[in-house]
């Protein structure tokens, strides 16, 4: 059982032999991958796929491959675009090609709207707000972590676990080095509190709490697109297997990434009401078929194990 400080709540976790691995593959892809050597080396292995219409003026692009896998979104608005997450730091040069084959040369994004800040979704995005001189758009609540620094409060289970002890076992200096780089403080920038998208008046943010404090979701209402980020995911992300063969299963966000696990079941259900028709998320594949019903079963399903749970250890679990 794994309890979670920001929340009371208990869920259960893989076995501990699975464990063990999959702690292995996030400690290379979220620790390793903050320092400069990864970044320059991540050029050459972070290919980007060729852009594919999945809605109206909405087109996907997926940087990396297997695990490490990351959907970005380019948005158009009248003759302009912009850019729903952004990819790992790494992907930051093959991005820039991609967008230029696409666009034209010479013609960038307006923007780069973020649904959270973790380094596979955001670690991109100082390199490419800087080269294109637009801003970087993320909710109000994630902004203290776009310094780049570790920061208790916002810490997840890995971070616990692995994250910090590793930050804190670095020399200070190397410490500063890995905080400077994924530091976005000079191009990021609040969305407004109304809900109104920098760039695309026919979309507003909804925020989608849970995986991160300041996760927010993005909704087109007139044809029920969702970009959901890491909100609602389409790939199992939640066991060893569904992780290296990137098993199709609609779900939340990965426990071991999120910072409260019964707000992110929450915001699930609440996404749910919003009535989607197309799910666009931060990983797996676009989804188009039944997307209410079975986001309403993946927040059902978490709240009749957390109940079991509860049950099998004699009352509501204690928040660490």
């Amino acid at each position: 059982m794994h309890a979670r400080s920001s929340g009371a709540t208990v869920q259960a976790v893989p076995a501990a032999a699975h464990r063990h691995i999959l702690y292995a593959r996030i400690f290379c892809t979220s620790v390793l991958r903050r320092s400069p050597w990864f970044q320059r080396r991540d050029a050459t292995v972070m290919r980007v796929s060729e852009p594919r219409e999945i809605a109206s003026g909405v087109v996907l692009m997926t940087a990396g491959s297997g695990p490490m896998a990351v959907n970005l979104y380019l948005v158009r608005s009248g003759s302009g675009w912009v850019m729903v997450d952004c990819g790992w730091a790494g992907s930051a040069r093959p991005v820039l090609s991609a967008v230029e084959k696409m666009l034209g040369p010479g013609n960038a994004p307006a923007a780069i709207l973020l649904t959270h800040i973790h380094p596979d979704h955001s670690g991109a995005a100082g390199v490419l707000a800087r080269t294109w001189g637009i801003p970087v758009y993320v909710h109000q609540a994630e902004l203290p972590m776009a310094a780049g620094r570790y920061i208790p409060e916002f810490s997840m289970p890995l971070d616990r676990w692995l994250v910090a002890p590793f930050l804190w076992s670095l020399p200070s200096r190397a410490r500063r080095r890995m905080e400077a780089a994924n530091d976005i403080t000079d191009v990021v920038q609040g969305l407004p509190g109304s809900g109104e998208v920098p760039g695309l008046p026919e979309w507003v943010s909804v925020p989608a709490p849970g995986h991160t404090p300041g996760h927010v979701a993005y909704w087109r209402s007139k044809d029920g697109v969702l970009m959901t980020g890491d909100a609602v995911v389409t790939v199992n992300l939640n066991s060893l297997r569904g992780v290296l063969l990137r098993l199709p299963d609609l779900s939340g966000p990965p426990w071991y990434t999120t910072w409260n696990w019964k707000t992110s079941m929450d915001t699930v259900s609440r996404l749910a009401e919003l009535g989607p028709r197309v799910l666009a998320p931060g990983h797996g594949q676009p989804l188009a078929m039944g997307v209410v019903p079975r986001l309403r079963a993946v927040a059902t399903k978490e709240q009749a194990q957390r109940l079991a749970l509860r049950r099998r250890t004699g009352g509501a679990p204690k928040a660490a």
